[in-house]
């Protein structure tokens, strides 16, 4: 390790499996309830071997392909409720130690042994979230909390396994944006300040929402008045 890198290290490793629960009077199947993995995972562009998505609509591709929390925002959590929560237990695949994620950008680079991930999404909190964790008004929670993880795409495939180690590669364009796009998300930012966003390498999703919002709010053309 290079002196002066960000030394990350992999807690644990979180595959899950098809399950249904009950989100209001809806009975949903999803993968948000994961194991975790106690040998090495492959992992592709789309993500951990065997890991379940159930809706493609709003979840996995290739710019949502692991889905990361750390153990500083878990104790957070252990703090703010009072008891732990079981690592996996928000649907991610990895916890790391190591990283401050409310200061990372979307571009930065995760560098493991054996697999290097980009930052490319904060997660939104949806309705299963809340469903998932037995405590009420826990959506709202942690929509306000800020502390939401972050979605990666795959730059090196490879393989993960908890003790895994390795460091943050700064991003070379703006920093500190992943709570940046997490916020805009739920603030509606200017357009000017939508289309710095547009500019980062954020996932397609975010950037067909952005889009769709900057063109919604252009001011339109006026054809000039026959004389």
């Amino acid at each position: 390790m290079s002196k002066g890198k960000t030394l990350i290290t992999v807690l644990s490793v979180h595959v899950g499996a098809r399950q249904t629960i009950a989100v209001g009077q809806r009975s949903v199947t999803t993968g948000i309830f994961k194991a975790r993995m106690a040998d090495p995972v492959t992992v592709t562009h789309l993500g951990l071997d065997d890991d379940a998505v159930c809706d493609h609509r709003h979840h996995g591709g290739v710019d949502q392909a692991v889905y990361v929390y750390t153990e500083e925002d878990y104790a957070f959590w252990a703090r703010q409720y009072r008891r732990p929560f079981a690592p996996g237990g928000f649907g991610e695949n990895l916890v790391v130690r190591g990283l401050d994620a409310a200061a990372l950008a979307i571009g930065d680079r995760v560098h493991l042994s054996n697999l290097t991930l980009e930052v490319s999404a904060p997660r939104i909190p949806c309705g299963i979230l809340a469903a998932a964790i037995p405590e009420k008004g826990f959506g709202q929670a942690f929509q306000k909390a800020a502390r939401p993880g972050f979605y990666c795409r795959v730059i090196r495939p490879g393989s993960v396994a908890a003790g895994d180690e390795g460091w943050l590669e700064a991003y070379s364009g703006p920093a500190n944006t992943l709570l940046s796009v997490y916020q805009a998300n739920y603030q509606t930012p200017a357009p000017d300040q939508l289309l710095k966003l547009l500019a980062l390498p954020i996932d397609q999703r975010t950037r067909k929402k952005f889009e769709k919002e900057v063109a919604k709010r252009a001011k339109p053309i006026l054809s000039p008045r026959p004389q």
